[in-house]
């Protein structure tokens, strides 16, 4: 038990997007034994090398955006849908008074500026993308 524990310090393990590709896989497995035989067979071991791969990866930041961007997809019911964020909901009216805030061009991350303080550069804390704005 030991030597798997120490394998697995450092990598990513398994997320909401690995037990996907897992589900995927697995009904690949049982629908290829009825029709498209080569085609679900493929599409099965394409979502096991993935969910593998992902697992014992140890780029870790890549692979929370992976899931991220899937959480994403799947809260908004695909590609199309509203989009919501749970911050603009809990913004204080107080906060509105005293900040701005713009998306960043690059990413669409949402950015807080302070408000007043006439044209600024603004780097993006995701992509690191800088920009100017007049606030």
């Amino acid at each position: 038990m030991g030597f798997i524990q120490r394998f697995f310090v450092g990598r990513n393990g398994s997320d909401q997007l690995n037990l996907a590709l897992l589900g995927v896989g697995i009904a690949c497995n049982l629908l290829s034994r009825f029709m498209f035989r080569g085609l679900l067979s493929a599409l099965f071991y394409v979502a096991v090398f993935l969910w593998i791969f992902r697992m014992i990866s140890r780029n870790l930041e890549r692979r929370q955006r992976e899931n991220a961007w899937f959480l994403q997809l799947i809260r908004r019911g695909g590609a199309k849908g509203p989009r919501t964020t749970q911050t603009r909901k809990a913004k204080a009216p107080k906060d509105k008074a005293n900040f701005r805030y713009l998306k960043c061009p690059g990413c669409k991350q949402e950015l807080r500026v302070p408000k007043g303080k006439g044209n600024i550069k603004i780097t993006c804390s995701k992509c690191g993308q800088v920009f100017y704005q007049k606030v």
